[in-house]
């Protein structure tokens, strides 16, 4: 089943947290996820399908980065 780019990506990210804390840490991690997803993920996209998600996994990454650190940062001002 072909999957719309928004749908696509909702899985993408949904099967990135599905997946234990310790294998989504890092940029290498994403990218190294993005090769499995590829295969079972089809979605219709002009630009190489590996390098979509993995764009999609490593601005989640950093999503969460930011958002681990806005209440330490809340907390250092609070100080």
């Amino acid at each position: 089943m072909r999957l719309s780019k928004d749908e696509a990506e909702r899985e993408a990210i949904r099967r990135w947290y599905a997946l234990p804390p310790h294998e989504r840490q890092t940029f290498e991690d994403a990218e190294a996820y993005s090769w499995r997803l590829a295969e079972d993920l089809e979605v219709r996209t002009i630009t190489d399908r590996r390098k979509l998600i993995a764009a999609w996994l490593i601005r989640e990454l950093g999503r969460s980065r930011d958002q681990e650190m806005r209440p330490a940062a809340s907390a250092a001002e609070a100080a």
